[in-house]
């Protein structure tokens, strides 16, 4: 294959995965996963006018749950310090926010092309930028205001530059993957499965261990490894036991035997890779199980890290983006599966069959279309409290979902779980709050909510004011 129609093909893809994830680019953050996007967006809005305030701009702050920003434990700022930018430059716009996403998606089609050419051959390189583009789990979270994106563009490439140096037979630039799977796991920390991947990639077979070779092993796991371990400890000591986010998961989720949902896990993974693409990557894994491959050991083991990751740590967690680290073995094992056949009519005929018997599976829409939804109402309360509201206002929100704090610009408290029968007065005197807010999300409580409407007047649609309590007669 020429160099001018390998270009222009992948231009071809890169394009089909931009239109892709053009879908509902102007959406607010309160579409799927809109907790997640306005947490990621939150962070941004409060490192305005401080981004020079180093370390304190690493350290995230969201506006709950206290009268000011709380410090809380997560990953990296890396996207919200790239947002506050922006918005610095540009204003305070959601769609800065999926147009990273975006760019940074397509970065990772560019990677996953680079990746498999450089493993097998460009018609694999090609197939696996198509596949990956155009999985409905990559296309949705190729646009969503969260760390995953940027994780996945810089663990592909960290994984591509690394293979890239093992094959230059140069010493020199291997500290660049490292600093890659660095911020890669910065970014999200479920990208660590991918470092055993990386150390393969680079240095298997192990022998000669020659004292040169110990050594490049060495640096580049300390420059993997430190800057992780050195900030997740920071933020952990920095940050209420209660804000200890990514501990609390890792010691909470991961220590609960009885949270096992397989049956979302398999809807999940069925509907978020489609099936054509997982019956291509268990033909592919077969195939390189019987093909002698410099990467074969890598693919290998990254296949059995990924079945594990999600038996243990996705069936506990029953959120879709959890199996985006997949997202690239599913790819690159596909196209190596197409690969076999190595004339173009052959590849057209068994895409098409596989169209045929797995045409549910490319009926995309039906998993993608809910995940575009968003509730108007929610936006509309939030700017009327935004609006009307002093901005030194604390709010109490009746439910966990912290949206309206981002779009209010507002802080406060959420009622984790309120019973119908539960006094208003004695719920909400334990919150130093403003104005109680009745999000459009929550389930009816009527009697409860019958309560508050007889003890604070209605101010605006859904807020009560709670500094002045009415008391009517029932």
């Amino acid at each position: 294959m020429g160099g001018g129609v390998r270009r222009l093909l992948l231009c071809v893809i890169l394009l089909v995965a931009l239109l892709a994830r053009l879908r509902g680019i102007t959406n607010p953050l309160l579409d799927d996963q809109a907790w997640r996007q306005a947490d990621t967006a939150s962070m941004a809005l409060h490192m305005l006018g401080g981004l020079t305030d180093i370390p304190g701009v690493f350290l995230p702050q969201l506006n709950y749950d206290g009268v000011t920003p709380q410090n809380v434990e997560l990953e990296f700022p890396f996207l919200p310090i790239l947002l506050a930018w922006t918005w610095t430059i540009f204003g305070w716009a959601d769609i800065w926010g999926r147009i990273w996403s975006v760019a940074l998606a397509l970065i990772a089609v560019g990677g996953i092309y680079y990746l498999g050419r450089q493993m097998f051959t460009d018609r694999v390189g090609l197939l696996a930028a198509t596949i990956y583009a155009l999985m409905p789990l990559s296309i949705y979270y190729g646009r969503v205001v969260m760390p995953e994106p940027m994780a996945q563009a810089w663990s592909i490439w960290a994984l591509a530059m690394i293979w890239r140096w093992r094959n230059s037979l140069e010493d020199r630039g291997l500290w660049k993957s490292g600093l890659l799977m660095a911020g890669a796991i910065l970014a999200k920390l479920p990208q660590l499965m991918l470092f055993p991947v990386a150390l393969l990639l680079g240095f298997y077979p192990l022998k000669p261990l020659k004292p040169k070779r110990i050594g490049q092993i060495v640096r580049f796991s300390l420059i993997v490894l430190i800057p992780p371990m050195v900030y997740y400890l920071w933020v952990h000591l920095n940050v209420a036991p209660s804000s200890q986010f990514v501990s609390g998961i890792l010691g909470g989720n991961m220590t609960n035997s009885r949270n096992l949902n397989w049956s979302l896990l398999g809807n999940n993974i069925q509907r978020g890779f489609t099936g054509s693409a997982l019956f291509l990557a268990g033909i592919g894994l077969c195939r390189l199980l019987f093909t002698r491959s410099p990467a074969q050991i890598a693919l290998l083991t990254w296949s059995g890290i990924g079945i594990l990751y999600m038996v243990v740590v996705c069936v506990r967690i029953p959120l879709d983006y959890y199996l985006v680290p997949i997202l690239p073995l599913v790819a690159l094992l596909s196209a190596y599966a197409l690969d076999r056949v190595d004339f173009l009519p052959g590849t057209v005929l068994v895409c098409l069959f596989l169209v045929l018997i797995n045409r549910e599976s490319f009926e995309a829409n039906a998993y993608l279309t809910p995940k575009y939804h968003w509730n108007e109402e929610i936006l509309s309360q939030a700017r009327w409290i935004k609006d009307h509201t002093p901005y030194s206002s604390i709010l109490v929100l009746s439910d966990p979902p912290p949206m309206t704090f981002y779009y209010a610009d507002r802080v406060g408290f959420r009622l984790i779980s309120i019973h119908n029968e539960d006094i208003p007065s004695e719920v909400l005197n334990q919150f130093p709050a403003d104005f109680l807010v009745h999000l459009p999300q929550s389930p009816p409580k009527e009697l409860f909510w019958e309560n508050v409407r007889n003890a604070y007047p209605e101010i605006g649609p859904g807020v009560f004011d709670l500094r002045v309590p009415t008391y009517k007669p029932r």
